[in-house]
């Protein structure tokens, strides 16, 4: 399994940066423990439908970037979304995918894992890291079902 695409939440970014354990620039992402590089696009994570009418689209605990809200007719403000006659409260952060070519194709290696915990903590850089981390990892993983 090569890297994972992931999910950063901006307070997470913030606090990454703080650390200085990635470096951003323009739309990458770049790890400094391994030099794997990500391309970000703001995204947000569906937390709850709040106005009590279920979630027919089924988006809770789901990713999405702001151009697929907005395919979906959906209007995005800060921490919600509204689809139609549903609201949602919604994390706001980046959706990260993978950039894979010569430079970061082996450095991805050591970036594999058999859950999002594992490739979370191999990211920022201290696989003994608990916490938040697997917290969000066993919440993504809850809400698809595995």
């Amino acid at each position: 399994m090569g890297l994972n695409r992931l999910f950063v939440s901006q307070s997470k970014l913030d606090q990454w940066l703080s650390e200085e354990l990635v470096d951003v620039d323009g739309e990458v992402m770049t790890t400094k423990n391994d030099g794997n590089r990500f391309n970000l696009k703001t995204a947000v994570l569906f937390l709850e439908e709040v106005t009590g009418a279920g979630d027919p689209s089924d988006l809770i605990g789901k990713v999405k970037d702001l151009e697929q809200i907005q395919t979906v007719g959906g209007e995005y403000a800060s921490g919600s979304v509204i689809l139609g006659d549903h609201a949602y409260n919604v994390v706001e952060g980046f959706v990260g995918d993978p950039i894979l070519d010569g430079s970061t194709a082996d450095a991805g290696a050591a970036n594999t894992g058999d859950t999002l915990a594992a490739a979370m903590r191999s990211i920022t850089g201290d696989p003994a890291r608990e916490g938040e981390l697997d917290l969000l990892a066993r919440f993504f993983l809850a809400s698809r079902g595995t």
